[in-house]
């Protein structure tokens, strides 16, 4: 009989309890990269009990990194270590119930589709939106929810997207900005707390997915600004049914099919 006693303190919130994690013990999630965000999103993960995590990104650990990206440390970049090596080691050691996969690999139109198989969510911890329209594609088309999240400087947003039920990142943001457009932590910085809260959220989103819970995911945007402390929420109700979302409405997965991915990116 599975032991469950390690989770006692999330298992005794009333709206949670034991049925809840037991789902979550059988489910698995793929976190689409290992910085800042997939740093903390793979850690409460794993130490909340998901069964099975898989994380993909093929960089490697340098100091600048160490900042915020709380699973790695100074030995990790002397010689550098492959981000998901260095992570799972630790995850493992944090949780050995749980299967941790990693995959030391650039997310692509190619692989994609593999890399989402057989995983009850997706988790989105990238740094680019080309990725994260293509895992949008993917999950719409597969029918996996996802969660949305992304954070600079001091400030972040985080969506869940249940296909079928939520407007997805389509529906929001239209189109993709240019490659090449997108803002970096290295153009314009990063605080490791964001990325804290940012993460936090995506996780806490996730687990009440894979545990049954998903009545509790609502159609809305979470906005943060830590610098100003200011934190807002935006009400997508009825967005998805107000547009004629090529993606989510008519099953146009261009990012998928590499029309508007190229390989490698």
């Amino acid at each position: 009989m599975l032991d469950l006693s390690r989770y006692m303190r999330q298992i005794r919130f009333s709206l949670f309890g034991e049925e809840s994690q037991r789902r979550l013990r059988k489910s698995s999630a793929f976190v689409c990269g290992c910085g800042a965000l997939g740093n903390f999103v793979a850690m409460l993960l794993v130490r909340a009990g998901v069964g099975k995590v898989r994380i993909a990104d093929p960089d490697t650990v340098e100091l600048v990194n160490l900042h915020r990206q709380i699973l790695f440390d100074e030995a990790d970049c002397q010689p550098p270590r492959l981000k998901v090596e260095a992570a799972a080691e630790k995850l493992r050691r944090a949780n050995s119930e749980v299967s941790v996969e990693a995959l030391p690999v650039r997310v692509t139109a190619e692989n994609v589709e593999a890399l989402c198989k057989d995983v009850d969510i997706i988790v989105d911890a990238t740094d680019n939106f080309e990725t994260r329209f293509l895992l949008n594609d993917v999950a719409i088309k597969r029918g996996i929810p996802w969660v949305f999240g992304g954070c600079l400087g001091a400030e972040g947003q985080v969506l869940a997207i249940v296909p079928g039920r939520t407007p997805c990142l389509q529906c929001l943001l239209g189109e993709c900005p240019p490659s090449g457009m997108d803002f970096t932590c290295e153009m314009v910085g990063i605080f490791g707390p964001v990325a804290g809260v940012i993460a936090s959220l995506e996780a806490m989103e996730a687990i009440k997915i894979l545990s049954g819970n998903v009545e509790r995911i609502v159609p809305r945007l979470t906005v943060v600004d830590l610098w100003y402390g200011d934190i807002r929420q935006v009400d997508l109700t009825g967005l998805r049914e107000n547009t004629d979302c090529p993606v989510c409405k008519k099953g146009q997965f261009r990012f998928l099919s590499g029309e508007v991915f190229p390989s490698g990116n």
